[in-house]
């Protein structure tokens, strides 16, 4: 009992709140976000380091798998919790702190989950298989073999192609990305198959939630200073994200003239950093030709460093009153994603799609 107590306690003090975004929800999440930082709270990145599970919006269907899968996988003490609307933020938070020092609740949920693990042996057998494992939030999705060739033991093995780095046979492996991953834009899922970490062949989607939601206006130049943030996040400066997520706060709450001071002095610092330009010059190049069969649009033409700097713009623009709108121009559908992706590694993969911007990748009909 004090033991768990204590725990509880310890939990509830420095509690890390894993958010599961649904399609739709992009304000919803930024709200608990802050809400998080305003309680001395962390974000989790993934389910084995979380105690509160939050999801925004209505999560139906595939997104309700998913959502489930990530409680399965967070050890206890724990709470979950749903907001549809950022004024429900705050509410949400206070029954997950309550929930979490509830002995109680606690002690049903140690039980029920205690129970359903030796009552389902299929479902223990799941925790081990790829379909079902989480690595960092990939899920390796289940994928038909088709007509591959198969090795004694059963693993699918990769014919030649131009993709293979030495022309030697590989294991050719299945891998999801998506539709929930830190600086991932929300539903989007890329199936890839992978030659060693190098991904041959991707298909996109995103999961169904009826007509996608229409980026209004007022918020624009919060959600570009979002996907700076993301992309800031994923190629390892920390610092610029955060500035990044001010500047985006500043929006949110009008003062659009402290975030135009915080983009423009930060986007200094992009262009002058030699480490980012060591890290990200090269990485993800793209022509017009990178696709063949899908449009690119101009602005994706070239490197990561040279995305980082047009989200970068892109944001300062919006949030100075230039520019409040998401052209169809700049839009990027899922195929289109993946077939930037197939001849790369899988951490340059993550890098390009963070380059894209959430703000620009979506279901599109006709560019």
């Amino acid at each position: 009992m004090g033991v768990r107590s204590w725990l509880a306690r310890r939990a509830v003090r420095a509690a890390r709140v894993l958010v599961v975004e649904c399609p739709g929800s992009w304000e919803v999440r930024v709200a608990v976000e802050r809400a998080v930082r305003d309680r001395g709270w962390r974000l989790a990145l993934s389910p084995a380091s979380a105690d509160v599970l939050v999801v925004t919006g209505r999560a139906d269907g595939e997104m309700a798998e998913i959502v489930e899968r990530h409680w399965d996988a967070m050890p206890g003490p724990r709470a979950r919790g749903r907001a549809e609307s950022a004024a429900a933020v705050a509410d949400v938070l206070d029954a997950a702190a309550v929930d979490l020092l509830d002995d109680g609740t606690q002690r049903m949920d140690a039980d029920g989950r205690s129970g359903s693990a030796s009552g389902d042996p299929a479902r223990a057998d799941d925790s081990t298989s790829h379909g079902e494992m989480d690595h960092g939030g990939m899920d390796h999705g289940e994928m038909d073999h088709g007509e591959m060739d198969m090795a004694p033991d059963g693993i699918p093995l990769a014919g030649a192609s131009e993709h293979d780095r030495d022309g030697l046979e590989m294991d050719e492996l299945p891998l999801r990305l998506g539709p929930v991953l830190p600086a991932w834009p929300a539903g989007l899922v890329l199936d890839l198959v992978l030659h060693g970490d190098l991904v041959v062949a991707a298909t996109g989607s995103f999961v169904p939630v009826g007509a996608p939601a229409e980026v209004g206006a007022a918020l624009v130049g919060a959600r570009r200073c979002d996907d700076l943030a993301a992309m800031l996040d994923l190629a390892g400066w920390a610092d610029g994200a955060a500035r990044a997520r001010r500047a985006r706060d500043a929006a949110l709450d009008g003062r659009d003239e402290v975030a135009v001071t915080v983009l423009s002095a930060l986007r200094r610092r992009i262009e002058s950093s030699r480490t980012l330009r060591w890290s990200l010059a090269g990485a993800g190049h793209v022509t017009a030709e990178s696709a063949p069969g899908f449009h690119v649009p101009e602005w994706l033409v070239g490197d990561c460093h040279d995305r980082l700097l047009v989200l970068a713009d892109r944001a300062r623009a919006a949030t100075s009153g230039e520019g409040a709108d998401v052209s169809s121009a700049e839009l990027v559908g899922p195929e289109t994603v993946a077939a930037l992706v197939t001849g790369l590694d899988v951490g340059e993969a993550r890098l390009v799609v963070a380059s894209l911007g959430a703000t620009a990748v979506r279901e599109v009909v006709d560019v």
